[in-house]
């Protein structure tokens, strides 16, 4: 448990006073905006949230939906996010993908480039085309030069919320916010780079940061090769057509496109991105795959991949009551690393990943973000903070509840002194 990780992501700045504003709203004729300067500070803004909202259970708490909070969750097991991913109250868990008409840039023999929807890729890969052959460009962070590389995989990501980014030259590209740009910050979720806030049916509030993302459509230099000769990958641009190298591009809008069919592509060694829409953007992130085979290959330690709870005596809600015991937790070890050779002998012999990834113990760490408002973040605390929760998901709390402190300090306060661990759901 001692890998278990909450960070923050990003927050609503002046979460106190947004709730204010909003409460006055609601029984006020006038444009509660125009006297935004005459609000309470934050401080104020909180005692005044929890004398007149939030005491003596008044029964109207749909401002405090309206400030929202991203925390990025990582090493729990994934059992964990399953429970916490059942919440109907607005915590979300969000992978990272395209819509299904993204167009990927490929290259020919002749150093040509072509381009195919995402979604025609995802077909040919389930009907065992031979997608490997073709040759995808991709971004060589090192060189600051495009090369081309190998898809490892194509998979459905099932229906998400899609945003569409506009860009300065007229291009657009349609992704979820958790989906990784390469931006003149550097690696970022697009949520994360625009600094998004959304309302809880996906519409956009605001962005709070400028931001620009990298394109390919700047050719680089010739008087020279930053990179080594000794490729197919990197002789195919270099005898056939200009080397392009990366090129920032500002985001001038983003709006929300409604719930689409997504999609993601797994990318081979070494460069784990791929162009869409002539933006750079990363590959998929996997919770299984390479992380397997790389601890049969050493590179790995067995426990950062996989969860087991610490030697001790447990009970739980059904009053069982056993002792974890060094012994057993070594079989469950051993257990593990046979699975992960179990794993890497079907994919050695030609099984689908999505096929061999079944015979992985169910508790693999993940890594996941989540999203939330103060009403539903207190409801998530309610139910998995209480005496009698999964042990992990009591520590996930534990993570979380300091980030709540420290946004909306007074609301915690009233949180802590009348509903924590009381198994009370939160209005």
């Amino acid at each position: 448990m001692d890998r278990f990780t909450v960070a923050l992501i990003s927050q609503t700045p002046n979460p106190q006073q947004v709730i204010y504003g909003a409460m006055h709203q609601d029984y006020a004729e006038g444009f509660v905006w125009d006297e935004r300067d005459r609000w309470p500070g934050e401080e104020k803004c909180g005692d005044v949230i929890v004398k007149q909202l939030l005491q003596g259970n008044r029964g109207h708490y749909g401002p405090l939906e309206h400030p929202q909070i991203v925390l990025n969750c990582g090493w729990f097991p994934h059992s964990t996010m399953q429970q916490i991913r059942t919440h109907r109250v607005g915590v979300s868990f969000d992978v990272q993908c395209l819509a299904g008409d993204t167009e990927v840039t490929f290259v020919d023999a002749s150093g040509e480039s072509y381009t195919r929807p995402i979604a025609d890729l995802y077909a040919d890969w389930m009907s065992d085309r031979k997608l490997p052959r073709h040759q995808l460009r991709v971004f060589n962070e090192k060189t600051g030069i495009f090369e081309t590389s190998h898809i490892k995989c194509v998979m459905s990501s099932g229906v998400q919320p899609v945003y569409r980014l506009t860009l300065q030259n007229g291009r657009t590209l349609d992704c979820t916010r958790n989906h990784r740009l390469l931006t003149t910050e550097g690696w970022q979720t697009m949520g994360d780079a625009l600094g998004l806030y959304t309302a809880l049916e996906g519409h956009v509030l605001m962005t709070t940061r400028p931001c620009a993302v990298m394109t390919n459509s700047i050719a680089a230099e010739t008087a020279h090769s930053p990179y080594a000769l000794g490729t197919t990958t990197t002789l195919i641009s270099t005898l056939h057509a200009p080397r392009l190298k990366a090129h920032p591009v500002s985001v001038t809008q983003v709006q929300y496109l409604g719930m689409q069919s997504t999609y993601d592509l797994e990318v081979k060694d070494p460069w784990h991105n791929f162009v869409a829409n002539g933006v750079v953007v990363h590959n998929s992130f996997r919770y299984t795959g390479q992380r397997i085979l790389d601890v049969i290959e050493g590179k790995r330690e067995l426990e950062d991949v996989f969860y087991l709870r610490p030697l001790g005596s447990y009970s739980d809600r059904q009053g069982k009551k056993y002792d974890y015991t060094a012994d057993l937790r070594q079989e469950d070890l051993d257990w593990c690393l046979q699975a992960c050779h179990r794993y890497a002998e079907r994919i050695h012999q030609g099984f689908a990943e999505e096929h061999a990834r079944g015979l992985i113990p169910f508790d693999i760490r993940q890594h996941w973000v989540m999203s939330a408002n103060v009403r539903s973040l207190m409801h998530l605390l309610d139910l998995r903070w209480k005496a009698d929760a999964q042990l992990e998901a009591q520590k996930l709390c534990e993570q979380i509840w300091p980030h709540f402190q420290a946004w909306v300090p007074a609301i915690a306060a009233w949180y802590e002194a009348n509903r924590l661990k009381k198994a009370r759901l939160s209005p």
